[in-house]
């Protein structure tokens, strides 16, 4: 009796783990989800044979002949897809807006566009072919002031020269001088081994001027001359006169450029700086350089190889600026002129082809040999345009001007979030020089192995991982000394290993924060900046019903059209930022038609807006009470960017003190308070974290040990001096 007892609760007791299992796989596929769609191609066809994944799940499935996809069983949530282009025709894709998938629900008509892509064999034609069909985008590219500035950071010629006034009249003359305030001395230009005194001069006046460095013989045991034998006469006979031949740099963000070279106009983007600005000579003009050139057989007329950076002295725009107190503890005030590498600036291995040509030219091809044991000379450089024009970003455009066929160029929004990052990373992530292949030759990425491929060897979107270009790509290098071992890794960075020191640093930043992959959206860099124009927001962002057009950031327009109705902007609509957006002066849509509001609304707008702002700073920095004014430069409270994109970063000699913003601390000493790159990692840097970076023995320290943070730039408490002065 008891066995049989026994074997019949055992039936039961099996009996119901099979019913259990049952209605629990049925309730579990009820809750799974259908997402069908259709991959198109820049023309609107269907693509037939990409693989269509769901990230993060393992379900996937082949498009038909028309580009229509279904998948089942997809498990709810916020869910992404992957397209696997099926043939070299086209570029992979991905939807950059996470799918809202609700349990047994079936999702349908998602779209996904596929990039088309250039032949192996295509060639670079230069921004005039594209011009003449996108005539549209010609003001972006045409080198006037309101062009973007990447088509203009490189100018051959003195016609972007800024701040001309610093230079001396014909017949007077600029004595330039080391960071000690002696008389500069640099490499000899006519045999690379003395050191010798230089002056800058200028000749002519209007278009006809002239601005010119006079070297002086090398005098005997190096010695200096003394400043009343220096002069812009044409004695003594044996001077080298080297004009400038180009400009690099200079003209940052400003709203008018070099029309506007003493910079009286505000700058529109208050968080960006300008920098410096640089000048070029022909090699043809260094003696040094000829002589080594013709020595080793190199052509100086092969492709463009006429110019090279550069001269051993630079106009530093940024900094702390003249008429601040706090240049009386012996600082130098900006904007000046400064030096640049005055020990070997005549030095063959430091061209524009080696340092510059794979950011600021497109197209580019460059040849090179090895010369001794470690030196490797570019012997020739030649490219389409020079700096940043339309095929940098879409890729060589032969195929696509010889048939009008959309699909035989490179659509960068249709990329991969990666690849579309890749892209501006390519510029944007890396500071000392570091290509792949080989390996720290040039600062820009670059790879041999694809130089008889599309792109010689240079990156192309789309087509190439950024990862094959540079070497230890984004890995931190923490050396606080400036030019560092180049293997360390091409992200230059503070101590914290997170936070860049220097520019061109915003890619390995941005992976390192929320906004990289945040669940709801894989943001690029243009959904911040239009690639086009760099004038602001992105061309246009998409909120529900709203289309912002050049969304501004600052009055946060751009950060709140992703933030408002979350967290501590929950009270805060669309029609909120809406609102913002017009008090800017740009244009946002309902629906396709013009918003417009009440001036009543208009103004509860405001004030939830800037209430809601105002609780977000008390909760994260006990700011609660500061005036809300994010639309001042000069006290920007309020202003998003102002603590989660703090400018900690410094475009040039980031170990000197005088080329940061300083100002002072709490204790009267002087203090690091700003750079001019401000952090893409989008959190906020406390003054705790600069001020553990200050050296126990202040004797030994600098204050260009210490990172500034998200407060430094307007309170003194948050600062903190690394020495003793």
């Amino acid at each position: 009796m008891k066995k049989v007892s026994f074997t019949f609760l055992s039936v039961v007791l099996i009996g119901f783990v099979m019913v259990t299992f049952i209605l629990a796989q049925a309730d579990q596929k009820s809750s799974l989800a259908t997402l069908s769609g259709k991959v198109v191609d820049v023309t609107g066809a269907g693509v037939k044979g990409a693989t269509v994944i769901v990230e993060g799940q393992n379900l996937k499935a082949l498009t038909s002949g028309d580009g229509t996809f279904k998948i089942s069983g997809v498990m709810p949530g916020n869910v992404y897809l992957y397209v696997k282009a099926p043939s070299k025709v086209y570029l992979d894709g991905e939807t950059l807006n996470a799918i809202s998938v609700k349990a047994g629900t079936n999702v349908a008509d998602v779209s996904i566009t596929l990039s088309g892509r250039p032949s192996d064999s295509a060639a670079y034609v230069g921004m005039k072919a594209c011009i003449g069909c996108h005539a549209d985008y010609e003001k972006f590219f045409d080198g006037t002031p309101n062009a973007s500035v990447h088509s203009r950071f490189v100018t051959e010629g003195t016609s972007h020269m800024v701040y001309p006034n610093l230079w001396p009249k014909p017949g007077d003359k600029y004595l330039p001088r080391d960071e000690k305030g002696n008389l500069l001395m640099v490499q000899d230009p006519r045999d690379g081994k003395g050191m010798v005194n230089v002056v800058l001069c200028t000749r002519g006046e209007g278009n006809k001027r002239e601005y010119l460095f006079k070297f002086y013989p090398e005098q005997k045991n190096g010695a200096s001359l003394k400043e009343s034998e220096l002069d812009c006469s044409a004695s003594p006979l044996e001077a080298l006169w080297i004009p400038v031949a180009g400009t690099i740099g200079g003209e940052g963000n400003w709203g008018k450029g070099y029309v506007d070279p003493e910079h009286k106009t505000p700058d529109r983007y208050p968080n960006f700086g300008e920098g410096k600005q640089r000048f070029l000579a022909r090699i043809q003009d260094i003696p040094y350089r000829v002589k080594f050139y013709n020595d080793h057989n190199i052509p100086l007329n092969k492709g463009k190889q006429n110019y090279a950076p550069f001269l051993p002295v630079y106009i530093m725009q940024d900094g702390t600026p003249q008429g601040s107190k706090v240049l009386a503890k012996g600082e130098v005030g900006f904007p000046s002129f400064w030096l640049k590498s005055p020990k070997n600036w005549a030095e063959p291995t430091i061209t524009l082809a080696a340092e510059c040509a794979g950011c600021h030219a497109t197209g580019a091809k460059v040849e090179y040999k090895k010369v001794g044991e470690k030196e490797v000379i570019v012997t020739s450089w030649d490219y389409v345009d020079l700096n940043i024009t339309c095929e940098k970003c879409h890729g060589p455009g032969s195929d696509h001007v010889n048939t009008g066929d959309k699909r035989k160029i490179i659509s960068p929004r249709y990329l991969t979030a990666k690849a579309q990052n890749d892209l501006c990373g390519y510029c944007h992530a890396t500071h000392d020089g570091k290509s792949a292949n080989p390996k720290g030759v040039f600062k820009q990425g670059y790879n041999e192995a694809y130089k008889n491929s599309i792109g010689y060897g240079f990156f192309v979107p789309g087509i190439y991982n950024l990862e094959d270009f540079y070497y230890n790509l984004c890995k931190p290098s923490t050396a606080l000394v400036y030019g560092g071992d180049w293997k360390e890794g091409t992200f230059h960075t503070w101590p914290d290993q997170t936070h860049g020191r220097a520019h061109s640093m915003e890619y390995c930043e941005i992976a390192r924060s929320k906004h990289w992959d945040n669940g709801e959206r894989k943001l690029t860099c243009s959904s911040c900046h239009d690639p086009h124009s760099l004038d602001a927001g992105p061309a246009k962002l998409t909120a529900g019903d709203y289309t912002f057009v050049n969304a501004a950031y600052g009055n946060n327009t751009l950060c709140l059209v992703c933030h408002a109705g979350k967290g501590s902007f929950k009270e805060v609509t669309k029609a909120d930022v809406a609102v913002l957006q017009v008090d800017a002066g740009r244009k946002v849509t309902k629906n396709g038609t013009p918003f417009s509001t009440t001036p009543s609304d208009a103004a509860l707008a405001r004030n939830r807006v800037a209430r809601s702002v105002a609780k977000h700073m008390q909760v994260g920095a006990g700011m609660g009470g500061a005036l809300y004014t994010p639309d001042d430069p000069k006290k920007p409270v309020g202003n998003c960017a102002s603590c989660h994109m703090p400018k900690i970063g410094k475009l040039q000699d980031v170990n000197v003190d005088a080329q940061y913003h300083l100002d002072f601390d709490k204790n009267g000493k002087s203090a690091i308070a700003e750079g001019n790159v401000p952090s893409h990692v989008f959190d906020i840097v406390w003054p705790a974290q600069s001020a553990v970076l200050k050296k126990r023995d202040a004797s030994k320290g600098r204050d260009v040990d210490i990172m500034p943070n998200s407060c430094s730039k307007c309170h003194d408490f948050a600062r903190t001096s690394g020495d003793k002065d």
